[in-house]
């Protein structure tokens, strides 16, 4: 019986996802404008950049990119898991450019989505893939 419920736990914790970097929201960037805000406003508000790049123009460019992956539930199934095996992924970069002054100049967002694998499970919207 000890061995189910040490299964379930492990399974609980192999489904839930794996994130990494600084998810940046459009309501975030929302608070900054070009030409007003600065390098310290959107440091100060949405942490350590991923990474920085200073030009030789005297310009900086702070890049915050966001990774995250969730596993299809169909992949945790004994035997036949590898079969299914992959998920959903979601990620975003967001590039804010400032001057040589450190005054926001410009600022733009990517996203991207898609998925891995096979799934036999619907999917949010009602409708296999």
């Amino acid at each position: 019986m000890k061995r189910v419920h040490a299964m379930v736990a492990l399974c609980s914790l192999l489904v839930a996802c794996v994130s990494t970097g600084v998810d940046v929201k459009p309501e975030q960037m929302a608070n900054f404008l070009p030409g007003f805000s600065t390098f310290d406003d959107v440091t100060g508000q949405l942490g350590t950049p991923t990474s920085q790049v200073k030009l030789s123009n005297g310009s900086t460019i702070l890049i915050y990119s966001f990774a995250t992956s969730k596993p299809h539930p169909e992949s945790f199934v004994p035997f036949i898991g590898p079969l299914f095996a992959g998920g959903e992924i979601r990620s975003s970069t967001v590039l804010f450019e400032f001057d040589e002054d450190g005054v926001l100049r410009s600022e733009r967002r990517t996203t991207s989505s898609g998925a891995s694998g096979l799934t036999v499970l619907p999917t949010e919207n009602g409708r296999q893939d």
